[in-house]
């Protein structure tokens, strides 16, 4: 069973979705987890390459907002799609910081909607407290005019920094803390193999691959595991897991207010 995201346009129709699926196999189309740098990031962080985490940044800047023709689509009606920005955006970014960091313990948000009578969303802010002690800003926007699809973050640790930008996705910034102090710099690495997550899968070392490549690497994923009997995530319940934080979101946004994370 296969899901776009968000997987709901509300956490109670989410989480009785994912009871629902519970035994049955299941994907949520979170796919930027696939994406080479992404997933290579995640093995650095595993290793302990950046250490203790003090800060995880995430913006997410589309200018789609800013184009009359777009702006007719369920996207833009809260009925159909739940939230405006959260939803389209801000649901990736969220997605990834679980995936990278860990879970979020509590935020505060603000929401603001730049064209009248438009019931959704154009652009969400929210500050984060991370259960590992971190702290993270996150910002999407459908108003990023110059941004055609701009999905990035920047993690920042006791030993390194990591940070990553969709319109150049072969590539990860790398730096390293522990390094003699005459060595430190920012290496940015293509992650297009050797020993890179998917280089086997795709062509030669040092050939880049495209965004249909994240869809490819997911279901291949998601098959492979389905063969073995075993669970592939994102599924619906990773899906919940940021339906939760959109949740907060709003109800945060609504309060004026810091709210706790459902866990």
């Amino acid at each position: 069973m296969w899901c776009e995201k968000p997987l709901a346009t509300s956490l109670p129709e989410a989480e009785a979705m994912a009871e629902a699926a519970r035994h049955v196999p299941n994907l949520v189309w979170y796919n930027y987890r696939r994406i080479p740098a992404v997933a290579f990031a995640k093995r650095l962080i595993e290793e302990g390459r950046i250490g203790q985490t003090f800060h995880y940044r995430a913006l997410y800047l589309n200018q789609s907002g800013n184009n009359p023709a777009k702006t007719n689509t369920w996207r833009y009606r809260r009925a159909e799609a739940g939230m405006g920005a959260g939803g389209d955006l801000l649901a990736h970014s969220v997605d990834s910081a679980l995936y990278l960091n860990g879970p979020i313990a509590e935020l505060i948000a603000m929401t603001h909607t730049f064209v009248p009578g438009r019931d959704v969303d154009d652009a969400t802010y929210f500050l984060a407290r991370y259960v590992n002690g971190s702290v993270g800003t996150f910002e999407a926007t459908r108003f990023g005019v110059g941004c055609p699809n701009r999905h990035a973050f920047e993690i920042n640790g006791s030993k390194g920094m990591l940070r990553f930008n969709l319109e150049t996705m072969n590539q990860l910034e790398f730096h390293d803390a522990t390094a003699a102090p005459n060595m430190q710099s920012i290496n940015n690495i293509t992650v297009t193999g050797p020993d890179h997550p998917y280089s086997e899968n795709f062509w030669k070392p040092g050939h880049i691959i495209g965004y249909e490549h994240t869809f490819i690497a997911m279901l291949g994923d998601f098959l492979k595991a389905l063969a073995r009997g075993e669970s592939r995530f994102p599924d619906f319940d990773d899906a919940v897991a940021v339906q939760k934080i959109l949740d907060a979101v709003e109800r945060s946004a609504g309060s004026r207010s810091w709210v706790t994370c459902a866990s």
